[in-house]
């Protein structure tokens, strides 16, 4: 029997989440949201996610911070970031960091369904 992968999301909206969730499918991988900045360090460490889904907006740039946290303890670990809306400023600070994807709520099923297989292959599922 084999596990199903896990994928963290923080900080990204419900309709996207549900975007998510729906272009996965039922036998995709299992969600988990977790509550805040350190959570989704300690979660990267101990549960072994296969990616990190992490909403940003304008005002919440800080949220960017994790990513080399995530990064310090699993440099191999996707994090797909979700902007707020559609910026070239925001999309510029996102793409100063490591990241394996950039969406732009609202995200698109498909775009998600191909985002959400690019994870499971590069995790080798």
């Amino acid at each position: 029997m084999t596990t199903r992968s896990e994928i963290l999301i923080f900080a990204c909206h419900p309709e996207d989440v549900s975007v998510l969730k729906g272009a996965a499918g039922p036998l995709g991988p299992v969600f988990h949201t977790v509550d805040s900045l350190v959570d989704v360090a300690h979660q990267a460490a101990t549960r072994r996610p296969t990616a990190v889904f992490l909403g940003v907006g304008d005002d919440t740039l800080g949220h960017l911070d994790v990513i080399r946290t995530i990064h310090a303890v699993r440099n191999d670990l996707p994090v797909i970031v979700i902007g707020d809306h559609d910026s070239l400023e925001l999309e510029r600070r996102v793409r100063q960091q490591t990241i394996f994807y950039y969406l732009v709520h609202p995200i698109d099923r498909t775009e998600a369904g191909a985002v959400l297989g690019d994870v499971l292959r590069h995790a080798g599922n």
